[in-house]
C-alpha cells in the first residue's frame, strides 16, 4: 500500500514538474518573442532628415567575412538624395543621377545615366557603384546615413556633408 501511494505520488509530482516546465518553457519563449519585436522595430526615416544633404561615404562594414573599411577621401564618394525621389552621386572621377523609392525604411536606388570614365587603380568607383545598386534599407544612426546592403547585413555608412540648394 505503500509503495502504491508513493507510486501516485511520483506520478503526481511527474506531472506537475512538466506542467510547470511546459508553462516555464511558453513564458520564456513569449518573453523572447517581445524582446525579439522591440529589437526589430526601426524608427522610420523623415525624407527631412535625409535630402538636399551632400552624404560622404565614409565606411562599408560586412558581414561575411566580417570586416570594417574607412573609405579614404571619402569626398569622393558621395550621395545626394532630393525630396522630389532624385538623387545624384559621385563615384571618384564620375558622376551620375538616379531615381530611388523609399518605403519605410526600404530604400531602392534606380540606376540612372553615369559617366564612365577610368578613374585609376585605387579607385572605389566599381565598388561604390556595385553596393548603391544593392540598397535595401536606409537609417540614420549617430547623425550617420546607414545604407544596407542585400539581405546578409552589410552596411554603407556615410557622413553629412555639405547642405546642397534645390
Amino acid at each position: 500500500m505503500n509503495t502504491q501511494k508513493l507510486l501516485s505520488i511520483f506520478i503526481i509530482f511527474a506531472v506537475l514538474t512538466c506542467t510547470f516546465m511546459a508553462v516555464g518553457c511558453t513564458e520564456i519563449d513569449n518573453e523572447d518573442d517581445i524582446v525579439e519585436a522591440e529589437q526589430g522595430e526601426e524608427t522610420i526615416v523623415s525624407l527631412e532628415e535625409i535630402t538636399d544633404i551632400q552624404w560622404q561615404w565614409s565606411r562599408l562594414t560586412e558581414t561575411l567575412p566580417a570586416s570594417q573599411s574607412v573609405v579614404p577621401d571619402s569626398e569622393n564618394y558621395t550621395l545626394t538624395l532630393r525630396s522630389d525621389e532624385t538623387y545624384s552621386i559621385k563615384a571618384d572621377c564620375n558622376i551620375g543621377s538616379g531615381g530611388y523609392t523609399l518605403d519605410g525604411n526600404e530604400l531602392t536606388l534606380a540606376p540612372g545615366p553615369i559617366t564612365l570614365a577610368y578613374c585609376g587603380p585605387d579607385s572605389l568607383d566599381s565598388q561604390y557603384l556595385s553596393l548603391l545598386s544593392n540598397v535595401t534599407t536606409v537609417s540614420m544612426e549617430n547623425d550617420q546615413l546607414v545604407l544596407g546592403i542585400g539581405d546578409n547585413g552589410d552596411r554603407m555608412l556615410f557622413i553629412k556633408g555639405d547642405v546642397v540648394e534645390q
